[in-house]
């Protein structure tokens, strides 16, 4: 790529171009804020001349080929992530870090009466809990499966035995705020997709596993689940994760309750 004449990059600090359908933003440096400008004299000079999103770029990632999706052997392609990735700002409960469970029994395992656990606030250092503590979910992930099942495209299975209360495993994704999601609803809509994996902690905390997620975003609806989601505090950061509500047998499938709004009382649940 040759260099810029007008903003004056050098070729060593120009980057290869990309497709813009598979980027979030696209940035652009103007030229009114770049063209000879000197030395900033205060904070606020300096974030104006900060490059800025353009205002019309839409959210739009290439659509999954409908033989992806009508894949017998394969799943349709994801990005797998371990760990949330945000788009909005972190939110911490800075009293969270202050909770030390109490009344504990049998003392420092953190069972049923544990303070903590009452609240979903997973034990911290302030705890002084013994190793036998149960209450530090997120920490052991159970084993699943994805599989083709015969009513409800792909889905979970589970490898090994789960008790009831146990935790499975952490729901992750794109953490983004609303306006963006109903952006992404509708971009989607537009691009006739009929599945999405959005999940809604709180009004300005989505967790968006269309594109970038875990085995969660296969686990299926069912108006009986074996599952449910529980949003927790752990270190003072909120995480949402899969518990069960039942005891699981090895190939069970794994499912909880989408909570659909349905604007009728009729409504087909194949599970």
């Amino acid at each position: 790529m040759p260099a810029c004449a007008q903003c004056s990059l050098h070729e060593n600090r120009i980057t290869e171009s990309v497709d813009p359908s598979n980027t979030m933003i696209s940035w652009s440096i103007w030229p009114s804020t770049s063209e000879g400008a000197g030395p900033a004299n205060d904070i606020k000079e300096t974030f104006r001349r900060l490059p800025l999103p353009y205002a019309d770029q839409e959210f739009n990632i290439n659509p999954i080929k409908k033989e992806e999706i009508e894949s017998l052997t394969t799943p349709p392609p994801y990005v797998h992530l371990k760990h949330n990735v945000y788009f909005v700002k972190k939110k911490c409960d800075g009293d969270v870090f202050e909770a030390k469970c109490t009344g504990c029994d049998p003392p420092l395992t953190c069972q049923i009466r544990c303070s903590c656990r009452s609240v979903f606030i997973s034990c911290s250092q302030a705890c002084k809990c013994s190793k036998m503590c149960c209450n530090r979910p997120f920490r052991r992930e159970k084993r699943v499966e994805i599989v083709k099942t015969h009513l409800c495209g792909w889905g979970a299975v589970a490898l090994e035995a789960i008790e009831k209360g146990d935790f499975v495993k952490e729901f992750v994704g794109e953490v983004v705020d609303g306006v963006t999601c109903q952006e992404r609803l509708e971009d989607m809509k537009q691009r006739g997709d009929e599945n999405f994996y959005m999940c809604k902690v709180s009004k300005n905390f989505v967790i968006d596993a269309t594109f970038r997620g875990n085995d969660c975003r296969f686990f299926n609806h069912s108006c009986t689940p074996n599952c449910q989601l529980e949003n927790w505090q752990v270190n003072g950061k909120t995480r949402l994760g899969v518990f069960a509500l039942q005891d699981i047998q090895v190939g069970e499938p794994l499912t909880y309750n989408y909570r659909y709004m349905r604007k009728t009382q009729s409504a087909f649940c194949p599970i």
